[in-house]
């Protein structure tokens, strides 16, 4: 059964009795909507052990046995990496919450299903009704683009989401003479997972350490520490509630090769429907504003459009390895919203920001 998912006004969610309507899209959206899951994951590199709940806590273990020790963990804005022979491991400290900015490995999951979705909800992809793993699923392929920094030839991948979910099942990437499998089995599926889950990796006797510098409070908290007003979306699609937000005295470097300098005065928020996010930032443009697409990787390929927000020019681009995001500049200030949804949708959040109350 071949099933066209096409843009749809329904998943509509008004945060604000003031907010006009705006056109969300309806299709796929989850029909269970994932707070935690334990994930087993078999990749080319080995089998993982994962575990992930809201707002954003997330470890892995090598193996698929819960007694072993987890390498990565990352809760309450700290990320530990634990010791190898080579390396003492890492912890860092007061971790940024929102992308561009921020990075967590459980992008292993988002990875490329974010930018599968906003191409499904916004018409031009079509999903196949099928099974992985004896569970429903929806399967799609898409092409690769040759990848001349890791010496990888063009070819293409297909990938299957739960159809409840979704999240990721399976994914095949074929190249000119390489062809990898992931795969991934979920547990616990919204339970309660223990403390233990996410315990602190072994670390050297010196490890690499790192502070951020990013608070986590409320808005209204992270405004009296700002010379602008945090700006919040007041409409967002059905089911997205604030996780997390704060703020940082400079943001990360930025962009392909740290093309973007840090910036002054940080804010972020990040909303959560299960697994899926939208992330919200803004910062000072300083003298040099956006120097380049602040989600842009070394030798990765993006698809990208021109935009407007609030009648100023924008930039929307998204791709297999990007999530799908729009970035512009309004007087002092430089704005990103970024999520699992195509360009029309990502502007109507950024049309509807107004100042927190």
């Amino acid at each position: 059964m071949v099933r066209r998912l096409v843009l749809g006004l329904c998943g509509l969610l008004l945060l604000s009795s003031t907010a006009g309507a705006q056109p969300f899209s309806g299709s796929p959206s989850p029909t269970r909507v994932a707070h935690s899951f334990r994930a087993l994951l078999q990749t080319p590199d080995g089998t993982l052990l994962a575990s992930w709940a809201e707002p954003g806590r997330y470890a892995e273990r090598r193996g698929a046995s819960r007694t072993r020790r987890p390498f990565v963990t990352e809760r309450g804005g700290t990320t530990y990496v634990g010791r190898e022979p080579d390396f003492p491991g890492a912890v860092a400290r007061r971790t940024f919450i929102a992308r561009p900015d921020a990075f967590s490995s459980s992008e292993r999951f988002a990875e490329p299903v974010d930018f599968v979705l906003a191409q499904a909800r916004r018409g031009t992809r079509t999903l196949v009704g099928t099974t992985a793993g004896g569970k429903p699923a929806w399967r799609t392929a898409f092409p690769l683009r040759a990848n001349d920094c890791a010496g990888l030839r063009a070819g293409g991948a297909t990938l299957w989401l739960s159809r409840s979910t979704l999240l990721p099942l399976r994914l095949v990437e074929r190249r000119v003479g390489r062809t990898t499998v992931e795969t991934f089995a979920y547990r616990s599926v919204n339970a309660a997972l223990p403390a233990a889950d996410f315990g602190t990796p072994p670390l050297g006797a010196r490890p690499f350490r790192e502070d951020q510098g990013f608070r986590r409070t409320s808005p209204a908290a992270a405004g009296g520490q700002l010379s602008y007003a945090p700006e919040l979306p007041t409409v967002l699609p059905s089911g997205f509630t604030r996780a997390l937000s704060g703020w940082a005295p400079r943001s990360a470097r930025t962009g392909a090769e740290g093309s973007n300098p840090a910036k002054q005065e940080l804010f972020a928020a990040v909303y959560r429907r299960g697994f899926e996010r939208i992330d919200v930032t803004q910062r000072l443009a300083g003298s040099g504003g956006w120097l380049a697409d602040p989600f842009g990787g070394e030798c990765v390929f993006q698809f990208e459009e021109a935009a407007t927000v609030r009648g100023v020019s924008a930039r929307y681009g998204a791709g297999p390895s990007t999530p799908p995001h729009i970035y512009w500049r309004e007087g002092r200030v430089l704005y990103t919203v970024s999520g699992p949804f195509p360009k029309a949708d990502l502007v109507a959040i950024a049309n509807s920001l107004a100042p927190a109350p």
